[in-house]
């Protein structure tokens, strides 16, 4: 989900330019090679913008500003998909200013995006010692937490992530996952449910419920949550895929079959499911 090039330069650029650091006497040049930078951005000449951001850092490299440069240059490269030339970009920014949080927010999501779950970790853990409140960082750490399988933990930041936005959908959802993975699939459909009733038109809830219900052995409620999903995604191949290999565990053949050419015609790879269309023969 990728804004508009220029639209999402300008809006992150120009902010972090606006940041307050304590104020130091800096010749006009170096004003101006940001202001040519900033601007070179904005019409989307990246690699001019960010020619003039090295000028500016090597005229003066000692101008704690820098780390807003560095973080601009970072923002550009991540942009133009130099991930690695990104993060080192954002590292030396907080060298500079290791408690800034827009630059360390962007370094961590940077991290989680690119699956390094514990280097985005150590990120969020920091983000939130400076500010325990956080709600992103709560509900990005939760995850990480329990993607790791340390469910205390995770149950720790979504309680706590529920306690600043008790109606935070992501965080009651994670709640209800805990319970799944703790065995308690009671408890983890009470919660869906509740969610369900909140959110009736979302789909995931009711695959994601039809998922605890047939490993609690009740086919026939997922088969029921799995229609409701379907009829509110006609066409999401992976929860008609859920629902074609649960109609076939349970002997309903042709209904399996159906649901494997569907989700074919969706794009799922018709090699991919040859043994499966043997199988309802």
């Amino acid at each position: 989900m990728k804004p508009d090039t220029a639209l999402r330069i300008s809006t992150i650029l120009l902010p972090l330019w606006l940041m307050v650091f304590p104020s130091t006497a800096q010749t006009v040049s170096y004003e101006q090679f940001i202001e040519q930078g900033l601007a070179a951005a904005k019409e989307q000449h990246y690699d001019e913008a960010i020619t003039l951001f090295r000028q500016a850092l090597k005229l003066s490299p000692d101008d704690i500003r820098n780390a807003l440069t560095y973080a601009n240059i970072a923002h550009i490269q991540e942009f133009q998909g130099e991930q690695m030339k990104a993060l080192n970009s954002y590292e030396m920014a907080l060298g500079i200013a290791p408690e800034n949080i827009p630059i360390l927010k962007a370094q961590t999501n940077l991290y989680f995006s690119l699956g390094n779950l514990n280097k985005a970790l150590l990120g969020y853990t920091k983000i939130l010692d400076i500010t325990p409140h956080d709600t992103t960082a709560l509900l990005n750490r939760a995850y990480i937490h329990q993607q790791q399988r340390e469910y205390l933990s995770a149950q720790h930041d979504y309680e706590l992530l529920l306690t600043l936005a008790p109606n935070n959908y992501a965080a009651q959802l994670g709640v209800a996952i805990l319970f799944q993975k703790a065995n308690k699939p009671k408890e983890a459909i009470r919660r869906l449910t509740l969610l369900i009733d909140q959110y009736p038109e979302r789909a995931e809830l009711y695959s994601v419920r039809a998922e605890i219900e047939t490993e609690a052995h009740q086919p026939e409620l997922a088969l029921m949550d799995l229609d409701k999903a379907i009829n509110l995604e006609p066409e999401n191949k992976n929860i008609i895929l859920t629902r074609a290999y649960l109609h076939l565990h349970e002997g309903h053949k042709n209904l399996a079959q159906k649901d494997f050419l569907r989700a074919i015609e969706l794009g799922i790879p018709r090699g991919q499911l040859k043994e499966e269309l043997k199988q309802c023969k």
